[in-house]
């Protein structure tokens, strides 16, 4: 397997990763919606925020992490402790394993490619921020040494909600646990999501 930095030639492949991805997710609340289609994929490759990498076999794309060095923007919504500098604080943002090559250990590979990285880079703390209900990711980043620090409720827009669950692509399990999501925030503009910060000090 190959890690490398994602290029704009990869958009194509990051996008097929994309919909493979919504196509076998059982619960929209589990991923903050993201686009999945060639120009705006580009884009977020493109994007100094983000330092986005690609787990290969055989040249296909398994699986991708990123940084993102803007960390959510959650810096001002969020107590980190008190001895963590935010200049040196960033995020293991979006990571996505094809469903054909899970339970290879293939994301902790990628985050741990990731922690060699920014600790070169100078950071001293990195977070992740996990769906509360989404135990494999969480394990995986106890794995690699974070610990649960804290709660967030993210709000979500709901349009955009709405959107993504109506594609032809996301299965029957995610559109009725959507439904579910939808009727429980039916009097709310936004839809909000519970998630876990998990941290570390490297």
């Amino acid at each position: 397997m190959e890690i490398r930095k994602l290029e704009i030639k990869d958009a194509e492949q990051f996008c097929n990763l994309i919909v493979n991805m919504y196509s076998n997710l059982g619960n929209l609340e589990w991923f903050t919606p993201m686009p999945y289609d060639a120009e705006n994929v580009a884009g977020i490759i493109a994007n100094p925020r983000f330092y986005i990498i690609g787990a290969f076999i055989d040249e296909k794309l398994v699986g991708v992490s990123s940084l993102d060095y803007k960390c959510g923007k959650l810096l001002d919504k969020i107590e980190f402790p008190k001895d963590c500098d935010l200049t040196k604080l960033v995020e293991i943002a979006f990571n996505i394993v094809h469903t054909d090559y899970r339970g290879n250990k293939i994301m902790q590979e990628m985050v741990c490619y990731l922690l060699d990285k920014i600790k070169k880079d100078g950071y001293k703390w990195a977070f992740a921020k996990v769906h509360k209900n989404n135990i494999a990711s969480i394990k995986s980043c106890e794995n690699s040494g974070f610990e649960i620090y804290c709660k967030y409720e993210k709000p979500v827009d709901k349009q955009d909600f709405i959107s993504l669950s109506n594609q032809p692509f996301f299965c029957k399990t995610g559109k009725q646990n959507a439904d579910k999501t939808l009727k429980h925030f039916q009097d709310s503009e936004k839809i909000i999501v519970d998630y876990n910060i998990l941290m570390k000090k490297l």
